[in-house]
């Protein structure tokens, strides 16, 4: 029984349902029926690199030997990163940018050019070998470009730095990539660095320490997965490769995507090769026509031998034949290769040549249907790519062996009056890689000159765009007029100021009128 001062009691209504409301996410996300084959993947971590890279190297290589358009990746490569050299200026400096003594140095910036140009491109008088090189059959542009070849096909390049018994006192020798020992582990502990591929790293850092390298010394003490190995300090060791994750310790062939595609695509025409072959092979045989084949002539009957040889013998151009009863001659059209080779390779190579990152037409030597501001844009882009390329070798490469030669140049006598504690200003240098003509030179030409006029680019960026130095075309040409002078030879008249111009922007030829005059 209720009391009339006690509270009316309310019925608890029934829960309401929440609705549920979808959250949307990241599409590349999801995890469904179609997504279910894609798998996680850790990026250039040193675990897969360590599992992965020897099998990845192999088959890089193995195409490198036997794929035509392989091999014409790493000649691109070479010719483009390298081509027939860095071009080096010493720029030393007395004072600091934006004082009044700020000045370059020129007696000492020709003597250092000089000295570093013997090194990386002479011979030695008595035995015949090149200085740059502890083997002493290379040039540096030819070490370049065999380690531009090696970076692109394996991934990375190395290079050890050696005393050696030659004016400058140092050479450096090539080393295979596959010396290193990219199964060589070691997890950081107390006072100790850890050590990711063969790479010994400082723990804080992450800058590389030593490098583990496989060796026939059994007393190195470093007892390896396959072998002993011995460890070199860093500073020793010139180590380029492209790294796509900041803390990955080795590299990875560059052309590692397009790998598998352009294998198949191997198999694929030795496929369609070996099937137009069979089929050119075979152009038509005889068959009997008659249901019952005791209506046939009998071809191995002795006295029908010598119909049975004019079968099988070679025939000759416009002869007819009368084929013996019951006998019918089927001929083979060839069906290999389709009509659909060319679209579907010329797909498949674009997809190559993206993986590579180079310009399709000029990887495969297809120019079909190529317009001339299509092939400019391609080739525009391709060189931005070279460029980069160029300077991560001229970063990874080119200056620290400049660095090491001009400390063990000054510790020597050869260095003349320039003392080794100048080395600072001595260091101060630049390399630039090659460059190249443009699609249509007389254009550029006209818009270089343009720009110089009105004061958006100087004549030394020009000339660095060319390939060249402004100041050493400066001396030359006096040198040349000089030699003019000598042997009576008048100056070339300057030209009148007058731009030239470009071909495409020549006055259309007035129309010819009709009738008579």
């Amino acid at each position: 029984m209720r009391m009339p001062w006690t509270k009316k009691r309310v019925e608890a209504e029934p829960t309401a349902r929440v609705r549920q409301v979808a959250v949307r996410s990241f599409a590349a996300a999801e995890t469904n029926r179609l997504l279910s084959g894609w798998k996680w993947d850790g990026g250039f971590s040193a675990q897969e690199i360590r599992s992965q890279l020897a099998t990845i190297r192999s088959r890089s290589r193995e195409m490198a030997k036997n794929n035509p358009a392989m091999k014409r990746y790493l000649q691109l490569f070479a010719v483009n990163v390298v081509g027939d050299g860095f071009t080096f200026k010493s720029t030393p400096h007395d004072g600091f940018p934006g004082a009044k003594d700020y000045r370059l140095d020129a007696s000492a910036s020709r003597f250092i050019e000089y000295h570093f140009w013997r090194w990386c491109n002479q011979r030695d008088p008595e035995t015949g070998r090149t200085f740059c090189d502890a083997a002493g059959r290379k040039t540096m542009p030819e070490m370049d470009a065999q380690n531009a070849k090696t970076w692109a096909r394996d991934g990375e390049y190395l290079m050890l730095r050696m005393t050696a018994d030659n004016p400058y006192g140092i050479a450096f020798r090539i080393l295979r990539p596959d010396a290193l020992d990219e199964t060589y582990f070691q997890e950081a502990t107390a006072g100790q660095n850890p050590v990711y591929c063969g790479v010994e790293m400082d723990r804080q850092t992450g800058r590389p320490v030593a490098y583990y390298f496989h060796t026939t010394d059994v007393q190195s003490g470093i007892r390896g997965l396959h072998g002993y190995l011995v460890r070199i300090p860093a500073e020793r060791i010139i180590h380029g490769f492209t790294p796509e994750d900041e803390d990955q310790p080795r590299g990875i062939p560059l052309g590692h995507a397009s790998l598998i595609k352009l294998k198949m695509l191997q198999e694929y025409d030795e496929a369609e090769i070996t099937a137009a072959r069979d089929e050119a092979c075979s152009i038509g045989t005889y068959h009997s026509s008659n249901e019952d084949p005791d209506g046939a002539v009998d071809l191995t009957d002795p006295d029908n031998s010598e119909v049975a040889n004019a079968l099988v013998a070679d025939k000759q151009a416009g002869q007819r034949e009368i084929l013996p009863p019951g006998w019918d001659y089927k001929v083979s059209v060839p069906q290999h290769p389709n009509r659909e080779v060319t679209a579907f390779k010329t797909s498949m190579n674009k997809d190559v040549a993206s993986g590579f990152g180079i310009e399709y037409s000029n990887a495969f030597n297809d120019w079909a249907g190529v317009s001339f501001s299509s092939v400019r844009q391609g080739t525009i882009s391709e060189r931005d790519c070279w460029i980069m390329l160029q300077n991560q070798m001229i970063a990874q490469n080119k200056s620290p062996v400049f660095m090491m030669w001009l400390k063990s140049f000054l510790s020597l006598s050869i260095s003349g009056n320039y003392p080794q504690e100048k080395y600072p200003k001595f260091s101060e240098h630049e390399f630039r890689g090659r460059r190249w003509m443009w699609v249509d030179p007389m254009k550029d030409m006209h818009a270089a000159k343009l720009a110089v006029e009105n004061g958006w680019r100087t004549d030394s960026d020009i000339a660095a765009d060319l390939g060249g130095d402004y100041g050493d075309n400066l001396e030359v040409k006096e040198r040349e007029k000089e030699m003019r002078k000598k042997h009576g030879i008048e100056d070339p008249p300057k030209a009148n100021g007058q731009a030239a111009r470009p071909e495409d922007d020549e006055p259309e030829p007035e129309p010819v009128k009709k009738g008579k005059e």
